[in-house]
């Protein structure tokens, strides 16, 4: 789960078209929210992930379902409120169910940072407060065939890969002529991996906090450093992974 960058609401989903779908889900308990200009709307602020679990919506197998951060059982009013909506997925929203959100609150990532809130072990997300805990039992976040399985095999290959970038610029330092194709392959290898932990990646807050809280990745930079591979491009992808990473314990 990482922090969201709000984005305002569709110019389509005016005030007269919220208050007519409020009306209508009242009284028919239609899927009023399923309008394509809602659900792009959402996915783009989420870069195509769930809210919560990270998970891409939009591969084959996977479907986006609008999430009522204020359950719409319970608040009706809020049913098409932008500010009210995520994108999610099945499994995180069957968990969530209706939760009363205002009564027993969990984190939103659209207005609060999940950094302050959890952290990792083993895989597993740990809370620091009381509201990170109910989100993880909330959204069932440690179940094990669903997510914790999928974040160590995306967790131990980012590291592994990590390790092989450390050796080969070692390998690199020791030959006195160093071929611009060697570096080139360093450099492209190294740029990847960090792109798997920013934001617009699956599980990037996988990726980005098990990659800054291992000992090669200041080893990696140091060395990319001293040959003089490091760049400004590397330090944006270095902020971009602070910005998705949690604490790894």
């Amino acid at each position: 789960m990482i922090r969201l960058l709000d984005s305002p609401r569709p110019p389509e989903l005016t005030d007269e078209l919220i208050k007519a779908l409020t009306e209508k889900f009242k009284q028919t308990g239609e899927s009023v929210w399923k309008k394509p200009f809602i659900t792009k709307g959402l996915l783009d602020m989420s870069h195509q992930k769930c809210a919560f679990s990270e998970c891409k919506l939009v591969e084959e197998g996977k479907y986006m379902e609008v999430e009522h951060f204020h359950p719409k059982s319970l608040y009706s009013d809020e049913v098409v409120k932008w500010e009210n909506l995520l994108p999610i997925n099945s499994a995180c929203n069957k968990a969530k169910l209706n939760h009363d959100t205002k009564q027993k609150p969990i984190v939103n990532p659209r207005y609060e940072n999940p950094q302050d809130h959890l952290y990792f072990q083993g895989y597993r997300f740990k809370p620091k407060t009381e509201k990170g805990e109910l989100t993880i039992r909330v959204l069932n976040l440690n179940d094990r065939s669903l997510w914790v399985n999928k974040r160590y095999e995306i967790g131990i290959k980012a590291v592994e890969e990590l390790e092989e970038i450390r050796e080969n610029l070692l390998d690199y330092g020791t030959n006195t002529q160093r071929s611009v194709s060697k570096q080139n392959k360093i450099v492209s290898a190294l740029r990847n991996l960090f792109l798997q932990g920013t934001p617009k990646a699956e599980y990037s807050a996988v990726v980005a906090s098990y990659l800054l809280n291992d000992d090669d990745f200041k080893k990696v930079k140091t060395l990319m450093q001293e040959f003089d591979l490091w760049d400004e491009e590397f330090d944006e992808l270095e902020k971009q992974l602070r910005f998705c990473a949690l604490e790894v314990h």
